[in-house]
């Protein structure tokens, strides 16, 4: 029960991604071409970091691979559901290149989470 601690950031990070998406007609103000997908790799690339901090602490013996293999599989997966959840929503729908460039954006969380790890604050912060 102690490692499952680490994925707490996440779930509530999910759970606010999923609160986002039961939104209907969201307006940010800000209007240009792929906006959405922008949105969409920021909003993904902090879940990322939120599940690579997870995967690092609850296996830290394990490969790099082995996490980044989970972390893409968990992306695609709740980013999928993300998008079949908006589907239902009224005034919203489901995207496939959401989809896409919301694993990109785990993706992405995934890298930073590693170069961050490796400097001085990132050791002192996450105490590996």
């Amino acid at each position: 029960m102690s490692k499952i601690k680490y994925f707490l950031p996440a779930l509530l990070y999910y759970g606010f991604i999923f609160f986002l998406s039961a939104q209907s007609n969201i307006r940010i103000g800000i209007d240009f071409l792929l906006i959405d997908k922008i949105l969409h790799t920021g909003l993904y690339l902090g879940f990322g970091l939120c599940l690579s901090y997870a995967l690092t602490n609850m296996e830290p013996e394990g490969t790099s691979r082995r996490h980044v293999l989970r972390l893409l599989g968990l992306g695609i997966l709740l980013g999928g559901l993300d998008e079949i959840h908006q589907s239902f929503v009224p005034g919203r729908n489901a995207d496939l290149w959401d989809a896409v460039v919301d694993v990109l954006g785990v993706w992405l969380g995934w890298i930073i989470f590693q170069r961050l790890k490796q400097t001085a604050l990132g050791k002192r912060f996450f105490r590996f």
